[in-house]
């Protein structure tokens, strides 16, 4: 009998990916409140074995409040953050006594993250997960998007299910999230220009996106499409658009400060908070030390080990943020934010990530790939993966108004 299956579009790395279980560094069991479906919960409230029975009555608690199918219970962690059928050999108990297909649906999905955009099965990987991460990251020649098969009886843990063609987006930006998403990726891919003048460039584009939803025009945006895929391949009109002149002492002073005052207290990953502690040791970021001395050592740090390392491998936050927009649906928000406001996240994730390369560099005198994929991996995991923390630092950003396309292209230019 032939198997049926199903055709999924997602980026080339995903076809080689393998959970490596126990021999992983950092579990997807580790620093997480686990939410799991009703489905498995009713198989959970009939479970005889009295081991797995206790288990569950000491760590599933039930979120009455929620109606959402995903949310309908949690698994809390323990104190270290772990989730409590985690065995010291760093493999599921549940699975190892009762097989995959025991788990909930987003355990036995994650660390891939399944969307249907418009009818297609979307899927790709979180790079919480290091072996994602190494897979999506290293890839030389950038990141392609390939549709391959699956089983139709394969569990995906689906987190959007979109339709362009619904009329609650008649005059909303996701009426042409389709042609969003082609200029979004096709922007970021393209090489000519650096990295940082691509992201500046998108930031330019999506503030005249939001510009015209609040006109509100959204029907011109296939025709500001041509127009700003013209602007992209005039030198002149980039440089007008993303030229910047400001000191590392200034652009340290505005932005990390509100970070560290964000960011810092919501740290649960010890992995993440050393990282983050050697980047702000890298930079003599101390209470007796001045922000032209920061800006200084900062400075050179980015000339020394940065600079030279992204010549060869900037390939590497290429692919991250190619894997970011194309698994969020960039630029749509399921909260119904704003264009802008989804751009905002992704710079200052981008602006954040290059910030703590350049400290940890410093801190180590060097940077290489598997740092660099180390750093990415712990961010993802504690910082981008919790959508309140990024969420507390654009408003905090908003308060002191630097949330503006000027400032962030401070935050996000060497």
């Amino acid at each position: 009998m032939i198997e049926a299956k199903r055709n999924v579009l997602s980026p080339s790395y995903l076809k080689t990916f393998s959970c490596i279980a126990s021999a992983c560094e950092n579990s997807c069991c580790l620093g997480f409140t686990i939410r799991i479906d009703s489905e498995t919960f009713s198989k959970y409230k009939v479970e005889d074995d009295p081991v797995i029975r206790k288990l569950f009555e000491e760590n599933i608690y039930v979120i009455r409040s929620s109606s959402a199918k995903q949310d309908y219970i949690t698994i809390n962690p323990t104190e270290d953050y772990r989730c409590p059928f985690l065995t010291e050999e760093k493999l599921c108990f549940l699975q190892c006594r009762r097989g995959e297909e025991y788990l909930s649906e987003i355990c036995a999905s994650f660390p891939c993250i399944t969307n249907i955009f418009n009818g297609v099965l979307e899927k790709s990987a979180t790079l919480a997960c290091p072996e994602a991460a190494r897979l999506a990251l290293l890839q030389l020649e950038g990141m392609d998007l390939i549709e391959v098969e699956e089983p139709n009886d394969t569990r995906n843990f689906v987190y959007n299910c979109l339709n362009t063609n619904d009329r609650i987006f008649q005059n909303k930006p996701t009426k042409y999230l389709s042609e969003l998403r082609e200029f979004t990726w096709r922007i970021l891919k393209d090489r000519r220009y650096h990295l940082d003048d691509r992201v500046v460039f998108l930031g330019a584009f999506m503030k005249e996106v939001d510009r015209l939803e609040k006109a509100p025009d959204v029907d011109r945006i296939p025709d500001l499409i041509l127009s700003y895929t013209a602007l992209f391949t005039d030198a002149s009109a980039m440089q007008d658009i993303t030229a910047i002149s400001v000191s590392q002492a200034s652009r340290i002073s505005l932005f990390l400060p509100p970070t560290i005052r964000v960011i810092l207290p919501s740290i649960e990953s010890d992995r993440y908070l050393r990282c983050f502690s050697k980047f702000l040791e890298g930079i003599r970021f101390y209470d007796s030390t001045s922000y032209a001395q920061v800006g200084k050592c900062y400075e050179e740090a980015y000339q020394r080990y940065y600079s030279p390392f992204m010549l060869e491998h900037g390939y590497i936050l290429e692919n991250y943020l190619l894997n970011y927009v194309f698994m969020k649906l960039f630029p749509y928000d399921l909260n119904g934010n704003s264009v802008y406001y989804c751009y905002l996240l992704l710079a200052v994730n981008y602006a954040l990530l290059k910030m703590q390369l350049v400290g940890i560099s410093a801190y180590q005198q060097e940077l290489n790939a598997d740092t660099a994929i180390m750093v990415i991996q712990s961010y993802t995991k504690a910082v981008e993966h919790k959508y309140p923390i990024l969420h507390n630092l654009i408003q905090v950003l908003k308060q002191s108004h630097l949330d503006s396309l000027v400032h962030i292209k401070v935050f996000v230019k060497d």
